[in-house]
């Protein structure tokens, strides 16, 4: 469940060893951040369930920022799935998005 206020919503997100669902694809319609709390890597699929979309190797500390065009929650294009890409670590980071 997010944390928000009237300027941005925050999720702690968390991935088991092996953990989440090429198959369930989702659209990020604000711009958005990830910040890692612990190494971690995060495999995207593509809106078909499909692999390859990227492969994410992050450490602990590192922030990735995403700017979100407008009409990307319509487009089959931005939609993604993902799935943590190690097996014997969870994947654990903050994700903020800007109202």
């Amino acid at each position: 469940r997010p944390g928000q206020n009237e300027y941005c919503r925050a999720w702690d997100f968390y991935l088991p060893p092996g953990g989440g669902d090429a198959g369930e694809p989702h659209h990020h319609v604000l711009d958005y951040a990830f910040v890692y709390v612990a190494k971690g890597r995060l495999l995207g699929s593509h809106h078909d369930g499909s692999p390859g979309l990227f492969d994410s190797v992050n450490e602990d500390g590192d922030v990735s920022w995403f700017d979100i065009p407008d009409g990307a929650g319509a487009d089959p294009a931005f939609a993604h799935g993902g799935v943590n890409g190690y097996d014997d670590l969870p994947m654990r980071e903050y994700l903020v998005e800007l109202k």
